[in-house]
């Protein structure tokens, strides 16, 4: 065909989800691109091989930020899916949705209808979780979501050395209250990673109105007249152009969709021009904005027998791999990161500040390889960072990598905050849960203490959650890229539903969210009219009267 009703670009989080909603109308042709290849490997398919997942070349754009200006100079992979699925094929399947206090921001930021009592049914109807439905969460939802069995030792000793430090164990982290710690839960079901492709595009594949090119690069939006009426794309040999009758829909992510927005003609006019690209529409703020949760390592030795390492040596991996192969069972069923918490560092914040996930072994990457040893670390990082970056074209080529800069730790209460972070996850392995387990430390070490010191560690060593969001920001502001529905303002039948039109980053992992946003944003495209609003409570912290609010929303 060279004509489709609607064409989604990017099969990831979002974009298989908008597929498999539209094309639930039979009337409706769809077409779906994605510049990668299939999901069916099986790295992808095992829940502990996704380390292997991350270090693919094959898999992933392989892109970089920086140089980072406050991080003398350095640059930081950032990996981002390039196949059927996109990052929801090769993330750490961790489910977080976000604390309600999210949502409750960006409806203060002139979007109304994305307050948490809007989003929570949209939550609820993308989820089958294992724990069953109650107000807050669903059952009968193409996502299946599974606490985690967390039996490992270690993953005892971190709860109960919370709750020693002084912090509470959440039921659900999900539910009504996010703050505290947890068992955590996981895209995970039947011992399979289950991505989006997995949850909504595999049972929708069979539809005669849904076609799927794979290997094909969008070069740019075809628009004319101030609207979208088609693509142009290459499988690398050949370019093809394909109109569309309704609307071109991005959910190509947050490096991915300002890129094809700008040689589309849509962005900052000037460094548009400077690369000889036509100016279609002057919108600045396509590829500003952009987010991440950046993050430190805390690192511990062990006892070999104590650690998990203990599990995973030659035989341990035969094991691993002969029951996932036989039964779908066993450490090839897990991700590893099977408790975590969400904690504030200060009382003057309204929402957890710091997440933290949890893993009873310690690795490391030397020479390109992962290598694991007896031990175990927490992931932090900043829930809410303060430190904004760009999304920028290198040139008018579309296989070009975009330049990518996070500007992270460019203000001191982001470095802070991540030194306040290190500090509190010293005070956990402190308490006497952690007796007969703890060995030395090994990152940020002993010898590392004082803040000048615990500064210079943080910028030597923080990476990123590879969150990143924000760059085509949705907003009721006449300088948002996109309104409440995803609409792009400044071109007609135009679309974006991914991570970039978040307002601000979420309190959490992004998968959930951005799913969320999908669900929401298909009823949007469908005219289909909204679920009603949930009156489902949720947890609220206050501050101490008299304390600052200013970086609660």
């Amino acid at each position: 065909m060279t004509e489709y009703d609607y064409i989604i670009i990017g099969a990831g989080s979002a974009g298989c989800i908008v597929a498999a909603r539209l094309t639930e109308d039979p009337s409706i042709s769809v077409l779906l691109v994605e510049a990668g290849g299939s999901d069916r490997n099986p790295i992808i398919a095992m829940p502990a091989a996704l380390p292997f997942a991350y270090q693919s070349k094959a898999l992933g754009w392989g892109y970089q930020s920086g140089p980072e200006p406050h991080l003398g100079g350095r640059t930081i992979d950032e990996k981002r899916g390039r196949v059927i699925g996109g990052s929801s094929s090769i993330n750490a399947m961790i489910y977080n949705r976000g604390n309600p206090l999210d949502f409750e921001g960006w409806a203060e930021r002139g979007l109304r209808e994305w307050d948490y009592a809007h989003c929570l049914p949209y939550f609820r109807r993308m989820e089958t979780f294992s724990g069953g439905a109650d107000d807050w969460r669903g059952s009968d939802g193409p996502m299946r979501i599974n606490r985690c069995e967390a039996r490992h030792k270690l993953y005892d000793a971190f709860l109960r050395g919370g709750e020693q430090a002084g912090f509470s164990i959440t039921p659900d982290h999900n539910g009504f209250r996010q703050e505290g710690l947890h068992v955590a839960q996981s895209f995970i079901h039947d011992g399979l990673r289950w991505s989006s492709a997995r949850g909504y595009l595999h049972p929708a594949r069979a539809r005669p109105n849904l076609t799927v090119l794979t290997r094909s690069l969008v070069k740019k939006v075809i628009i004319e007249n101030g609207a979208a009426v088609g693509i142009e794309l290459t499988d690398g040999r050949h370019s093809q152009k394909i109109n569309c009758a309704r609307e071109v829909v991005l959910c190509a992510g947050a490096f991915n969709t300002p890129q094809i927005l700008m040689l589309s003609g849509v962005g900052d006019a000037g460094e548009l021009k400077a690369l000889g690209i036509e100016v279609k529409a002057d919108v600045p703020e396509v590829g500003r904005n952009l987010e991440n949760h950046p993050g430190v390592n805390v690192q511990y030795a062990s006892r070999y027998e104590d650690s998990l390492v203990s599990e995973l040596n030659l035989f341990g991996k035969a094991k691993l791999g002969l029951e996932w192969l036989l039964r779908r069972r066993g450490l090839g069923a897990t991700n590893f990161f099977e408790t975590g918490a969400f904690l504030r560092t200060r009382d003057e914040f309204a929402f957890p500040n710091m997440q933290y996930e949890f893993l009873p072994l310690t690795r490391f990457v030397r020479d390109g390889k992962l290598i694991a040893i007896p031990g175990f670390q927490f992931w932090m990082d900043l829930s809410r960072p303060e430190s904004r970056g760009t999304v920028k074209l290198r040139s008018a080529d579309p296989a070009a990598h975009p330049s990518i800069v996070f500007n992270h730790l460019s203000t001191r209460n982001d470095l802070r905050d991540l030194v306040e972070g290190v500090k509190l996850a010293r005070r956990l392995v402190a308490q006497p849960a952690w007796d007969g387990f703890r060995g030395e430390e090994l990152s940020p070490g002993p010898a590392v203490q004082s803040d000048a010191d615990l500064e210079s560690f943080v910028r030597t060593n923080v990476g990123t959650s590879y969150h990143p969001a924000g760059t085509c920001r949705m907003g009721g502001d006449s300088e948002a890229v996109v309104d409440g529905d995803g609409k792009v303002k400044a071109i007609l039948r135009m679309r974006i539903v991914d991570a970039s039109i978040m307002p601000r980053i979420v309190t959490a992992n992004l998968s959930a969210a951005i799913m969320m946003m999908a669900e929401k944003l298909s009823d949007s495209i469908l005219g289909k009219r909204a679920l009603a609003p949930s009156g489902a409570a949720f947890f609220r912290s206050l501050p101490p009267e008299g304390a600052s609010t200013t970086r609660s929303a």
